[in-house]
């Protein structure tokens, strides 16, 4: 008798549960592990899953697809987007609070980061990256802009960017109310956004009018990016997701310092002059502190 598998149109606890009498016993292990451990599994590597489970990568592999994966990307994916918001604080606060302390909090966090980090940058397109870099280098005019948490790697952007080429604004217009800003916006110019769940209804918004009105949009946002996919081609995704009170920003400071080094590396003889302006600069305010 042939098996019919269904298992495309549940969600990931149905489809383990529904192929668990035909795994291999190192297979069970792993739906285990998986089961008990959810949310923990969208910043995990293969190889990091695979130390958890005591289980080899092969191991993995093929839990993967007896659930009906090609292999672990896909299946992390469709882990991802059922945690397509995060948790919420008190949740995310228990999950680190309940961790067994092997290590220090310290250690946690640092190790959690550099995972994010990672992620972040295995799994980037590399023509994707070089995409946003020729966008900014050759915009008239670079606009960018965050709410909440996002706001703090807006401004941070900024002063980098500020350093390498002129014409970069912090937008926060919007803030205020004041839309009328974006009227002098145009084809020519981008818009750099930072947007991480939970979602902002001002910047959901601020999309929306970017999008009908054809501005270039390099959204910076975290897995899984279906929800705003509509806005933008560009998608630049960042692994946040740990298990501290809120969410890493090492992957997101990291994808902004390298676009700004990357822009300045693209045009080295326009950064260097603004640089030595820049440097005249700062020694003429210096005498005027004195």
């Amino acid at each position: 008798m042939v098996r019919v598998r269904k298992v495309m149109t549940m969600d990931i606890t149905e489809r383990i549960r529904s192929e668990t009498e035909y795994m291999t016993r190192s297979e069970r292990h792993v739906a285990s592990f998986v089961l008990e451990h959810k949310n923990d599994i969208a910043f995990f590597t293969l190889d990091e899953l695979a130390k958890q489970t005591d289980r080899s990568s092969t191991s993995v592999l093929r839990f993967c697809r007896r659930l009906g994966f090609d292999g672990f990307k896909q299946f992390q994916q469709t882990v991802r987007a059922e945690l397509k918001y995060s948790p919420d604080l008190m949740d995310k606060f228990r999950r680190a609070a309940d961790e067994p302390a092997e290590d220090t909090l310290l250690a946690q966090l640092v190790q959690q980061g550099i995972s994010c980090i990672r992620q972040t940058f295995r799994e980037m397109p590399a023509e994707r990256l070089q995409n946003a870099v020729e966008r900014i280098a050759k915009a008239r005019r670079i606009y960018i802009f965050g709410m909440r948490e996002s706001q703090a790697l807006a401004a941070y952007t900024y002063s980098r960017l500020l350093t390498v080429r002129g014409d970069v604004f912090l937008y926060q217009e919007g803030y205020a109310g004041n839309v009328e800003a974006l009227l002098s916006v145009t084809e020519e110019d981008v818009f750099l956004v930072y947007l991480f769940h939970r979602y902002t209804r001002q910047t959901m918004q601020l999309l929306e009018i970017l999008r009908q009105r054809n501005i270039p949009i390099i959204l910076i946002t975290s897995p899984p990016t279906e929800p705003v996919a509509r806005f933008t081609e560009l998608i630049l995704p960042c692994e946040v997701d740990v298990k501290g009170i809120k969410n890493s920003s090492l992957a997101p400071v990291c994808l902004s310092d390298y676009l700004c080094n990357a822009v300045a590396m693209a045009h080295a003889e326009d950064t260097m002059q603004r640089m030595r302006e820049s440097e005249e600069l700062f020694r003429r305010c210096d005498m005027l502190d004195e």
